[in-house]
């Protein structure tokens, strides 16, 4: 029994268009994939940063003698990237270790984001809803959530800006100074969009529009945030008249191309556009950025403001960092002793005010 990790992220030098690829495929396609070739108890973890595979496979299986440089050739051909170049491989301890240090906040963009530890258990529950998962995966990935609230929870790791979307808005107040004179259109009505519509709300941006593909899931959100939501085919026309675009739609391509910013630039008379992708796939063409007078931000374009969160938190890092450490020990403990067949158990620490109950490996084990 090996637990098997292989994956492709914002720091392994993988091209974007390898990403969109991934995301294009989607975590769903993956596990069928996965399945299909006998991979055993597999999670699949996509985000717009990443795309990660997470496999459990017995010994004496064709895909255990492939070992970790075997997955990583089977998302290598998924992600059409050459071999040995983009992809990284762990297994064992490596593996855990790399999962719980994801759920931390530890390995993100934005150091210490949130969005992170949702979009883990997202991804456990898709695969544990599709039957892919196992003892071990379940055990790894609710161990991995447990972490990561503990990490949030017990350092100040995850202190400031702590999204890419509270990022991208902290750009745009950057760019115009604030955002009390200044239109914001916001394309998408997914978590991303919500969250970055909420940080536009309070920096008191003069207006808010959302435009999303389906026009129902837009309208909702936007009635809920108050502000105006605006139908897709509506939305090119409004490129000539805002100050800030933010793109977060699950879009398979992009839905901005050349032609309708040009268009725009047309009609804004000399005016400047500030347009944040967040989107992965990217929903905006690259040759946008070309035009005069439009800037265009893509998240390799917030690494500045990463970093500098990065140094604020610098101190924190090193007790998150040693927390995580504790936990992946505990783990790998328990994996070797499963792997021997001796039945273990892990616990949490019991705090004060905590009753004494029987533990399992339940939710939070």
């Amino acid at each position: 029994m090996e637990l098997l990790l292989a994956g492709i992220n914002h720091k392994s030098g993988g091209p974007l268009e390898a990403r969109d690829r991934l995301a294009a495929l989607g975590p769903d396609e993956a596990l069928r994939r996965l399945r299909e070739g006998g991979w055993g108890e597999a999670v699949v973890v996509a985000t717009c940063n990443r795309f990660e595979i997470y496999v459990v496979v017995e010994g004496g299986g064709r895909a255990d003698t492939a070992g970790p440089q075997g997955l990583g050739r089977f998302l290598e051909s998924l992600a059409a990237v050459p071999p040995g170049r983009h992809v990284y491989c762990r297994a064992g301890s490596e593996a855990v270790s790399h999962l719980l240090t994801v759920a931390s906040g530890l390995d993100s963009l934005v150091l210490g984001e949130n969005e992170i530890l949702g979009q883990v258990k997202s991804a456990y529950e898709r695969s544990l809803a599709a039957g892919a998962t196992g003892k071990i995966t379940n055990v790894l990935f609710q161990r991995a959530l447990y972490v990561g609230k503990k990490v949030r929870c017990e350092t100040g790791v995850s202190s400031g800006q702590l999204s890419v979307a509270s990022v991208a808005v902290t750009l745009a107040e950057r760019i115009f100074g604030h955002l009390r004179e200044s239109s914001v259109l916001i394309l998408g009505a997914g978590p991303m969009a919500e969250s970055a519509a909420r940080h536009f709300i309070s920096a008191k941006a003069a207006s808010l529009r959302i435009a999303n593909r389906t026009y129902e899931r837009g309208r909702e959100l936007a009635e809920s945030l108050k502000v105006d939501a605006v139908s897709w085919e509506k939305f090119p026309g409004l490129l000539g008249e805002v100050d800030v675009v933010l793109c977060s739609t699950g879009a398979p391509q992009a839905v901005v191309t050349r032609e309708m910013a040009a268009a725009a630039v047309k009609s804004r008379k000399e005016r400047s556009l500030f347009m944040i992708d967040i989107a992965m796939p990217r929903d905006v063409e690259e040759s946008v950025g070309a035009l005069d007078h439009i800037y265009l931000y893509t998240l390799e374009h917030l690494q500045g403001i990463v970093d500098e969160n990065m140094a604020r938190r610098h101190g924190e890092l090193d007790a998150a960092r040693a927390l995580v450490r504790e936990k992946v020990l505990e783990f790998a403990r328990w994996l070797e002793a499963e792997a021997a067949g001796v039945q273990a158990s892990m616990r949490h620490a019991r705090r004060p005010w905590m009753p004494r109950r029987r533990a399992g490996f339940g939710e939070g084990q």
